[in-house]
């Protein structure tokens, strides 16, 4: 009888530079036993088979995927959902970390903390910052009753996000609802249909002069 590989047994297994290939499949705890979260290496790749057959539920058990110090990371062609954490971050939380993401859906997380998509964070979570370069990325259902629930980079003081034909629609925060920002660089960017319960429904800026292209 065919069994799904863990998703996580993989990452665990791997060593730098390897390039993990994941097949079609919903990886969650139900269907495999998934683990939550996944913990990332660097220099670790990870190609799905496409967002819409290769996606990692969380189930609402945990966060989804965890970046701590991590480098030359790209993970590509797969979706991050459900995710659920108390802290920040409910589909990703990067610290010190710089993966590049490429036709990558997060949608349906809830980060309480923050980022109900993707937090970056420093100060209180991490000293360092991040630089995260997506690509072809869509960012939506995502919820916080924080900051950013889209992507939130409340406390990524010199963090910068690179953010390239990337949609940001339908997510909800207390403030920023599609993002919370510092420094970042849009290009080709859709921000629709998020709203936030008490300012800055598409996105709020705080101490930042973000470049926005088309």
């Amino acid at each position: 009888e065919f069994r799904r590989v863990l998703f996580r047994s993989g990452i665990d297994a791997s060593s730098e530079g390897d390039t993990i290939f994941v097949t079609e499949g919903t990886y969650s705890p139900s269907t495999n036993e998934e683990n939550f979260p996944i913990i990332m290496k660097s220099n670790v790749n990870i190609i799905g088979s496409g967002e819409e057959v290769t996606i990692l539920d969380a189930e609402q058990t945990d966060r989804v995927i965890t970046m701590e110090n991590c480098t030359n990371n790209t993970i590509s062609n797969l979706t991050i959902t459900n995710g659920n954490t108390s802290d920040g971050g409910g589909g990703m939380y990067l610290a010190e970390s710089n993966p590049t993401l490429t036709h990558v859906t997060i949608s349906d997380n809830i980060g309480v903390n923050g980022g109900g998509g993707m937090m970056l964070g420093e100060g209180i979570l991490s000293d360092l910052p991040s630089h995260p370069t997506l690509t072809h990325v869509t960012i939506s259902g995502n919820t916080t009753a924080s900051v950013g629930g889209g992507i939130s980079a409340e406390y990524a003081w010199s963090s910068h996000l690179t953010l390239t034909h990337v949609t940001i629609v339908n997510n909800m925060a207390g403030i920023g609802g599609g993002m919370y920002l510092r420094s970042s660089t849009l290009t080709h960017v859709t921000i629709s249909g998020n709203t936030a319960e008490s300012y800055g429904g598409g996105m709020h800026l705080n101490n930042s002069n973000p470049i926005l292209t088309h």
